[in-house]
């Protein structure tokens, strides 16, 4: 069985990234043209928009952010077309009301929806009407493990060139905490001046796994300012057995365990996000340190490990093939009949 995923990487979020990474891995195979596809997969609603499935193949469309939500799952379609990857599946089995389509089998629009988190979820729910699975994308987190070290005192920050805005929270909330904050960046990253001129502050470099590995490591938690419903640090930080601190609301919240709540966990929340809310998280953090569990942290990444990934997501497009084949063949004048008409 062929699939085409197809993606847009210029507009993709790196959630969307993750997804399409994902994705690749899973369904490793040899590239073919879409309109061979038994089954199409788009990382985005970008990427969907430059889809037109092959007549009776169900188009799934993999949403990774709360924001990408559509108002109604009917899409307008355009006439470009991006290069899709074609590759193969194994058979397994899947849900039949998450597998339903969203429109007739054939339909040029999208058939089906998967959701990267469970907001996501709800969101395409209201918007379509439907049960929606949620399978989260995956991370490898294999050279990341937990190490009998004691941690330093300072907090770990991971940062692009995209989130300037991020970093300049987190050391204004850190400053208010008084404690130090090393900052992560990429080689040859640019800092503005201003920001690079505080005492409590230290960058570094990473230049592979192993030096990310070694950071989160050391610390005593991880920031996480982002904008996305995603970081894969977040799950890599807890592989380590590494405090996470987050914030609340958005897909980020799903990825760890609330330690406020009944029972140890494996971060904390801050809401807004404000250099004040950062630092009393910090602070009440460090209050109840024994409210964060290591051996829990690094147990709950694997559940983002790509075998769990793989698993769920043949399973799911799997069925999904399946229902359509059924739902094909039922027409009046039966599935291979009507593609030949």
């Amino acid at each position: 069985m062929r699939v085409a995923i197809v993606t847009d990487p210029q507009s993709h979020s790196a959630g969307e990234t993750i997804i399409a990474e994902s994705l690749q891995e899973a369904f490793a195979g040899q590239i073919s043209p879409l309109e061979t596809a038994d089954v199409v997969i788009s990382t985005s609603r970008a990427a969907a928009r430059n889809v037109t499935a092959p007549l009776g193949s169900p188009h799934i469309c993999y949403l990774a952010d709360t924001n990408n939500a559509p108002q109604s799952h009917l899409m307008v379609q355009s006439p470009q077309r991006l290069k899709p990857s074609t590759l193969e599946l194994s058979a397994v089995s899947a849900t039949p009301t998450e597998t339903q389509a969203t429109v007739s089998p054939g339909h040029q629009g999208i058939t089906h929806y998967l959701a990267g988190n469970g907001i996501a979820a709800n969101q395409l729910r209201q918007a379509i009407d439907r049960p929606v699975k949620v399978i989260s994308p995956a991370i490898d987190t294999q050279p990341f493990r937990p190490q009998k070290l004691r941690r330093s005192e300072h907090y770990l920050l991971i940062i692009d060139e995209g989130n300037i805005s991020g970093l300049e929270v987190a050391i204004a909330a850190s400053h208010i905490a008084g404690r130090e904050l090393v900052v992560v960046t990429e080689p040859n990253f640019e800092l503005p001046d201003l920001l690079a001129e505080q005492s409590h502050v230290q960058f570094v470099t990473a230049d592979d796994d192993s030096d990310l590995y070694q950071y989160l490591c050391e610390c005593r938690a991880l920031l996480c300012l982002s904008s996305g419903d995603f970081d894969a640090n977040v799950i890599r930080a807890q592989a380590c057995g590494t405090p996470v601190i987050v914030p609340a609301g958005g897909g980020i919240e799903e990825l760890i365990l609330d330690a406020e709540q009944e029972g140890p966990g494996t971060g904390l929340l801050f809401e807004p996000s404000t250099p004040e809310s950062i630092a009393s998280a910090m602070l009440e953090y460090e209050r109840r340190p024994h409210k964060c569990s290591a051996m829990l942290a690094s147990a709950h990444a694997q559940a983002f490990s790509p075998t769990r990934f793989a698993e769920e997501i043949h399973a799911f497009v799997e069925a999904v093939v399946n229902s359509t084949v059924r739902a094909v063949a039922d027409e009046p004048f039966g599935g291979e009949q009507r593609r030949a008409a």
